[in-house]
């Protein structure tokens, strides 16, 4: 039997629901790895989950190095599946990837994937040689790069870090900016501190244009996938997905599963889109389980059992997981993102509104619950209101 090892970060709901999708079915042991306290906390109470480790990730020698001691105090019987939930893992264990294949069935792309598309800024220029439609995009440096910018690009601008591992203590997930005058005050500001930060022309549109689409496409190179729209943002102009409706999209397939084709890409994955004058413009991909990745598992798209059975070779299984087709209208809410996000904009009747359906539509789901498992959920509520 092979057990499954989880890397984590912050997140609480994606690796929570790969462990309850396969536990469900499959007899195995859950560890998680985990490099922020709060999380590890929250996660191990939950009972599909058999060990969590607190790991200590001050940089990659020492991240890595913490796994390996952790793997030689265990004794697995047959390679256990190791997979990821942010992109600072997927570089660190990239980086090592000799030593973690010898030991582990790793469900992660290609080296060439993994520098290219956990970097903003190389993962744009892949993803439009590869066929996608791309904003006007330039990496933000050095103050000729700013000059040119301001004088090349229509504005408003999007600014973004880089990657997880190089954002030098930037702190935001996103930024735009409007005016011409802003943008260069800011870009001064932030080259004068290091950063290096992506730059692209900000496409038009809230949450009504904006896509999804998760993904799982085995060694043989058929795909599972699921798709939808990100119907709510923690801001109008992108970052966290606070809910999403799933629904199917067939120009998207076609899109994406045309792209991974090319790039040859194997594992689970996440592409973000939006649409803007009749074209789907690539706003980032994901090497690993998106922070939202429950929704595909509630609208019968099960990427975790595929995965799991792909990995292992059992075909049998595999072809019967593969032949599930997602069902739309579906619903996931991050409950804490979206009560944030209503109060912050003062829409208090549109909340009050979203909670009831939490209550009388079986179709919506929250983000860390599981009636099966509820003591994650209540306890991450507990430390969000009493800290």
């Amino acid at each position: 039997m092979n057990d499954i090892v989880i890397t984590v970060g912050s997140a609480i709901g994606s690796p929570l629901e790969l462990v309850r999708s396969i536990k469900k079915e499959i007899a195995c042991k859950a560890y998680i790895l985990c490099t922020n306290q709060n999380a590890a906390k929250i996660i191990s109470t939950s009972i599909f989950v058999d060990e969590v480790k607190l790991i200590s990730s001050a940089n990659e020698e020492e991240y890595v190095q913490n796994i390996k001691d952790w793997y030689e105090r265990k004794s697995f019987n047959e390679k256990p599946i190791l997979y990821f939930t942010y992109d600072t893992a997927c570089f660190y264990i990239n980086n090592n990837r000799e030593w973690f294949e010898e030991r582990f069935k790793i469900c992660l792309p290609s080296t060439d994937i993994i520098k290219t598309f956990t970097q903003k800024g190389l993962a744009e220029k892949k993803a439009a040689e590869a066929g996608l439609v791309v904003p006007k995009t330039k990496i933000l440096e050095k103050l000729d790069d700013a000059k040119l910018i301001s004088e090349s690009f229509n504005f408003p601008v999007i600014l973004k870090p880089r990657a997880t591992y190089l954002n030098n203590g930037i702190g935001f997930k996103i930024k735009v900016i409007s005016k011409k005058d802003d943008f260069l005050s800011f870009a001064e500001k932030s080259i004068l501190n290091g950063c290096s930060l992506l730059c692209q022309e900000f496409i038009p549109g809230g949450d009504d244009v904006s896509y999804y689409y998760l993904f799982y496409r085995a060694i043989d190179g058929s795909i599972v996938d699921n798709m939808g729209r990100k119907t709510l943002q923690s801001t109008p102009q992108g970052g966290i997905m606070a809910k999403g409706l799933v629904e199917n999209n067939n120009e998207l397939v076609l899109i994406s599963r045309k792209f991974l084709n090319r790039i040859d890409y194997k594992g689970i994955g996440g592409i973000e889109y939006k649409k803007n004058n009749g074209k789907y413009y690539f706003i980032e991909m994901s090497t690993r389980l998106e922070g939202f990745y429950k929704i595909a598992e509630i609208s019968n798209s099960p990427l975790s059992l595929v995965s799991y059975y792909d990995l292992t070779e059992n075909k049998e299984a595999l072809q019967k997981a593969v032949s599930s087709k997602q069902m739309d209208g579906f619903i996931y809410m991050d409950f804490i993102t979206t009560i944030a996000t209503r109060i912050k904009s003062h829409k208090y009747f549109k909340l009050i509104g979203e909670l009831l359906t939490i209550v009388f539509d079986k179709k919506v789901k929250l983000n860390i619950y599981s009636r099966f498992d509820p003591k994650p959920f209540w306890l991450s509520l507990k430390t969000l209101i009493f800290k």
